[in-house]
């Protein structure tokens, strides 16, 4: 990656615009020296047809080594791709570097002030006004009534109304008066996110280790997470003996459970097909099955189980039936674009008929699954569990049950096969590669029916992992009328438990 000159920060801050010049002193001078700040923009709205040096300034004033990858970090959250590129970075690198879209992760520039950006990002012109007028008085008198909410901010941080914390010195962030505007102005999205944000930035602050009598015992490393305690995560779940066993487990360290809640457990989405017509374009003509597809009698019974079941946990749910191969990846990249940082999780659910790898979209044109993963591999959902479940064919062939004594199952035999390689991803197929999968036209599908029988059982005692063993095991033992099996598979790469609360 090439290197910035002065005369490169010097013509990356006079190729800004005023909006984002108040930006970029926002994210760079906020934590260090808020008035400086507020004085700085002072000079930049007065100097709109001028150049400016705040950069330059600021080059000189860090004193750091790391002020050229603070600058591009800057840069990269603002979003000014084409000014990157121009100035002779890789802008595809950058954004894989910084996540730039994801309000909880931040390298250099100061977390908190990372996530209030993208606060103000949310906000309309309407917004920021209500918000101000919500402020207190002595804050609302000295803001000017055009004033930009980055501004604001920084007023209520000369006055104290709000700290943004500092991991170095231990010292937590408080929002609350923002908050508190933000719910009186009935933003209470926009409340959900501030508080989001600072919970999550309070709990990765080290805490104190307890004194040890050993002098030459060194404090361990400082384990940063995104995720509450596990206590956190079960206080709301009703009171048995199988979650108390998990409590009171002294091998259960406080990054083994996601974080979720259902006040904002995230986004559904159900893609039910039950009809099927021939794509008339001749192009893909050679992509069509060699039999048409017949209509799925009986998926009406798993989309109002599913439904019914997510709803229940707290999930917005899109429900869509029918669509074409085309539609079914454009609906999912629309929902991950839907997922905000205070959202817990993503499901993708898709009933359909399928051949190995693949679902086949209403026009019976295939749809790789491995695209739909790849859509869902976003960086705002970096941290976040993603479970893609399918209810389809993997082939033709049916499973035949045969005696045998015992019953096991690795996965798949080849690393080529894996359906993802992703962190915290599980995908939960309704049946094994080259299989067809068993659907009852009165009862519904023996997968889409168990999982959703057995994660009401057992939500309230056991992660999702366990769950699913549990399914298998359950749909193994299900035989058709001609003696027919069917065994599900999970891949996982989920990195910690995941349990359900209603």
């Amino acid at each position: 990656m090439s290197r910035l000159t002065q005369e490169d920060v010097n013509f990356i801050e006079n190729s800004l615009s005023l909006a984002d010049k108040v930006s970029m002193i926002f994210l760079l001078y906020g934590h260090r020296n808020p008035q400086y700040a507020l004085q700085a923009l002072t000079v930049a709205s007065k100097a709109i047809s001028e150049e400016t040096n705040f950069l330059v300034d600021w080059m000189n004033y860090v004193h750091s080594s790391d002020w050229e990858e603070e600058i591009l970090e800057a840069l990269t959250i603002l979003q000014q791709n084409l000014l990157l590129l121009r100035a002779g970075f890789d802008d595809e690198e950058l954004q894989s570097k910084y996540f730039p879209q994801t309000a909880e992760i931040s390298f250099l520039v100061h977390p908190m002030l990372k996530g209030l950006y993208h606060f103000c990002e949310r906000l309309t012109d309407e917004d920021v006004q209500r918000v101000i007028k919500q402020f207190p008085h002595s804050t609302e008198s000295s803001l000017s009534t055009n004033a930009c909410m980055e501004i604001a901010l920084l007023h209520l941080m000369c006055n104290e109304s709000i700290e943004i914390g500092s991991k170095r010195s231990g010292k937590e962030c408080n929002l609350l008066t923002l908050t508190a505007s933000c719910k009186a102005a009935e933003l209470y999205d926009e409340s959900d996110f501030l508080r989001g944000i600072s919970e999550h930035f309070n709990r990765t602050i080290p805490k104190p280790h307890p004194v040890q009598s050993d002098a030459n015992t060194t404090n361990p490393p400082v384990c940063v997470t995104l995720k509450p305690t596990v206590c956190e995560s079960l206080s709301n779940m009703p009171s048995t003996n199988d979650a108390s066993k998990i409590e009171n487990s002294s091998t259960t360290s406080p990054i083994d459970v996601y974080n979720f809640n259902p006040a904002r457990a995230g986004i559904m989405l159900l893609v039910n097909q039950f009809h099927f017509h021939l794509e008339p374009n001749p192009e893909l003509r050679n992509l069509l099955p060699s039999k048409p597809l017949k209509d799925r009698n009986g998926t009406e019974l798993d989309k109002n189980a599913l439904m019914n079941l997510f709803s229940e946990f707290g999930y917005e749910l899109i429900l869509e039936e029918n669509i074409t191969h085309h539609q079914i990846l454009r609906s999912v990249q629309q929902v991950v674009e839907r997922i905000h940082p205070t959202h817990c999780s993503l499901i993708i659910c898709v009933l359909s008929h399928g051949q190995e790898g693949k679902v086949f979209g209403s026009n019976s044109i295939p749809v790789e699954v491995k695209s739909i993963q790849q859509l869902m591999a976003n960086e705002r959902l970096t941290g976040k569990p993603k479970l893609l479940i399918v209810q389809a064919c993997q082939g033709a062939d049916l499973q035949s049950a045969v005696p045998v004594p015992g019953y096991e199952h690795d996965g798949l035999d080849s690393a080529e096969r894996t359906a993802s390689v992703f962190m915290d991803f599980l995908v939960a197929w309704s049946t094994v590669p080259g299989f067809a999968s068993v659907r009852h036209v009165d009862k519904g599908s023996w997968f889409i029916q168990g999982l959703c029988t057995k994660l009401r059982q057992l939500y309230r005692s056991e992660h999702l992992i366990d769950i699913l063993t549990a399914v298998i095991n359950d749909v193994a033992g299900k035989r058709g009328y001609g003696n027919e099996c069917m065994v599900p598979i999970v891949q996982s790469t989920l990195s910690k438990k995941l349990y359900f609360q209603t």
